[in-house]
């Protein structure tokens, strides 16, 4: 196996999709300041890959999917639980049990640790799922996770890189951070580190109005979630670059 072929794991906002109609790194180096599950990076996997993330339990899941885990550690981890199942009562490491707790809420950014209606359905933690995650995770052991404060990873006069730049959008749930983002100083950054940068953001869902703390262009709409058939909840998505 040398190709991701899937995230390996949920989380709300992921771009596993989006990536593959994003523009493509002009460096060796990719960095993500906010890497949620680093769908822009899982898909250029070969290269040199930084990810900072504030949550607690992405930072320790990633530190744990490149430094500690094997395929036999994601293999021992069980399939078809009983929903409503506590997963710290199973017995599982740290790494194991938050890897489970991801693939059973996408937006599963708290302490809920219970088996979810759905966790077991197709394109949760399934067997298929798990082989492919066991199988595949080694492709990132040579990746660093750097630290939990994306925004150092931003500072001028940092190496020349790729960066990934996906924070929690303003005008969305602002799921990941304990405090509002400095969205303008936030797109100075973006405009004075070396290399090239691309911003993912989206318009306000309620208005359809778009953040201008970058000049963003339109890039794709997105479902979000499906609730019924025929009415799904959609994100225009936006997009800002600095390199053709």
């Amino acid at each position: 196996m040398d190709r991701i072929t899937g995230p390996l794991f949920k989380w709300f906002g992921s771009k596993w999709s989006a990536a593959k109609h994003l523009p493509v790194p002009k460096f060796h180096t990719v960095v993500e300041p906010f890497a949620g599950s680093a769908g822009y990076s899982l898909r250029h996997h070969t290269r040199d890959v930084c990810l900072y993330e504030a949550d607690p339990h992405l930072a320790y899941l990633w530190k744990w999917l490149i430094e500690k885990a094997t395929p036999a550690k994601i293999r021992a981890i069980p399939i078809g639980i009983p929903e409503g199942t506590d997963i710290r009562t199973l017995g599982l490491s740290r790494g194991q049990a938050t890897l489970l707790k991801t693939w059973q809420r996408t937006n599963n950014v708290g302490d809920c640790w219970t088996i979810s209606p759905w966790g077991n359905k197709p394109g949760q933690w399934t067997a298929n799922t798990r082989a492919r995650v066991a199988e595949e995770h080694c492709l990132i052991s040579h990746w660093l996770f750097c630290g939990g404060e994306g925004l150092e990873a931003l500072q001028p006069g940092k190496l020349s890189a790729t960066y990934y730049i996906d924070p929690p959008y303003q005008y969305n749930y602002q799921y990941r951070t304990k405090s509002v983002l400095n969205y303008e100083s936030l797109g100075n950054l973006c405009k004075k580190v070396r290399g090239q940068v691309i911003v993912a953001e989206a318009r306000d869902p309620k208005t359809g109005n778009a953040p201008c703390w970058l000049p963003f262009t339109d890039f794709r709409s997105t479902v979000t979630s499906r609730r019924k058939a025929h009415q799904s909840h959609h994100s225009k998505e936006l997009l800002w670059h600095n390199l053709g």
